[in-house]
């Protein structure tokens, strides 16, 4: 096979190049008509945080990103195992993998902001800042706020049951005042963009081991 007048190396870019354009290009079409989509349709579907996986690895740049880093693992995966049904399964194995990582890893590209919520005058709830909150990606955390300001996590006593939950969280100074930790929608570009550098450079490295890889040897 390697009698021939090409290099591997050239072989290899040779034999990847195009495939990973048309995979990207298409990747970026598809991305950019399902962002317009969920521009329109995320009214309707608001109880669909936008930090989740669907839409957030479907919209913006961190949708393009992940095709050439499934494409570059899956041929990683081909030219170690060199047989194709062995490579296509781990290659999904690997990209359902990494999915999973950057869902873990999201939450914390960023700082996430504290909303408070207390109540009036008139003994009704009000949340601070409720614009931000509205449009939010929830469920970093919650819990309590002490006189001081210091944040009771609402974990500390999730053990207790009935009104022993009232007491641990007196017990630990708690006043009426629930925090909520979130993501504002502000941080979505960034966390997109962040997203998106991992993804690349993940790929990059991918590209250049498979370029070393296939060129250790000699012709």
């Amino acid at each position: 096979m390697w009698t021939q007048s090409v290099g591997r190396t050239r072989w290899l870019i040779a034999k990847l190049a195009l495939p990973l354009v048309a995979v990207t290009a298409g990747t970026a079409v598809l991305a950019v008509l399902y962002t317009w989509w969920w521009r329109v349709a995320r009214v309707p579907f608001q109880d669909i945080a936008w930090g989740t996986a669907v839409p957030f690895d479907a919209t913006g740049p961190a949708a393009v990103a992940l095709a050439p880093l499934s494409f570059l693992l899956g041929a990683a995966a081909g030219l170690l195992l060199r047989r194709t049904v062995p490579a296509m399964v781990v290659t999904l194995g690997a990209t359902a993998g990494v999915q999973y990582g950057l869902g873990v890893l999201r939450p914390h590209l960023m700082t996430p902001w504290t909303v408070v919520s207390e109540p009036d005058a008139s003994g009704d709830f009000t949340i601070t800042p409720f614009r931000v909150y509205l449009n939010s990606w929830r469920g970093m955390g919650n819990g309590y706020l002490t006189r001081s300001g210091e944040k009771i996590p609402f974990d500390r006593c999730v053990s207790a049951v009935g009104e022993d939950v009232h007491r641990c969280f007196a017990r630990l100074g708690a006043t009426e005042r629930w925090y909520e930790e979130l993501h504002p929608a502000s941080h979505y570009w960034p966390m997109q963009w962040m997203q998106t550098g991992i993804c690349l450079a993940a790929a990059v490295a991918l590209a250049a081991f498979c370029l070393w890889w296939i060129g250790r040897g000699r012709a």
